[in-house]
């Protein structure tokens, strides 16, 4: 397949305890590329210690990231760690705010994940959010796991929600507040070149 042409566009990159991370922005070109990827993801491999509650709502979210990062109307990028995929952010605008759709991150090799991998996901988020108008960031946390007391320290609040997730928003001045306080630990600067790259050649 790495006869195929298949490009992602380099958008920025750190430099994290010793690894390169670096952010993709997809386009529709690399659909086959993200087909390919998801295919390979095994958490069962990646997470050993999973039960199968954890595996069913882990796999969930991964999937459907990976579904709809090139829908028509929604900004996918994708998280690399050393050239190895290992995240997936995909977000969306709606009226005057930004919807984070989906994020979820995995190990590179069996139980290590990327440092402060998805915390690099919203340094770019947080820094595309303040070059617009738009006022507040929004998502639906998933009651799985430890999320919502993650995005808690990332500056969200919550605003109630069902049995399976919890809504949580972000305002203007908070996101100021968590970007400084993310870039102090996470030096992301623009792709010196932003020219599109083959990803199956390119990535791991």
């Amino acid at each position: 397949m790495n006869n195929v042409n298949f490009t992602g566009i380099n958008i920025s990159n750190a430099d994290v305890l010793n690894h390169k991370l670096s952010i993709y922005r997809l386009t529709e070109k690399d659909k086959p590329y993200l087909k390919q990827l998801k295919s390979r993801i095994d958490l069962k491999n990646l997470f050993p210690n999973i039960n199968d509650d954890e595996y069913r709502i882990y796999d969930a979210i991964l999937k459907r990231a990976f579904d709809n990062a090139l829908v028509s109307g929604k900004n996918g990028m994708l998280l690399a760690c050393d050239n190895i995929p290992c995240g997936i952010m995909v977000n969306s605008r709606e009226r005057n705010m930004k919807l984070l759709d989906y994020i979820c991150t995995w190990p590179v090799v069996a139980d290590k994940k990327a440092p402060f991998g998805a915390q690099t996901l919203f340094v770019q988020m947080f820094k595309d959010f303040l070059e617009t108008g738009e006022n507040n960031i929004v998502l639906y946390a998933t009651r799985f796991g430890s999320a919502i007391s993650k995005y808690l320290r990332l500056g969200f609040k919550s605003y109630g929600g069902d049995g399976h997730t919890e809504i949580m928003r972000i305002g203007r001045n908070s996101v100021i507040d968590s970007y400084n306080k993310l870039k102090e630990k996470i030096n992301l600067v623009p792709a010196a070149i932003s020219a599109d790259l083959d990803l199956f050649n390119f990535l791991k």
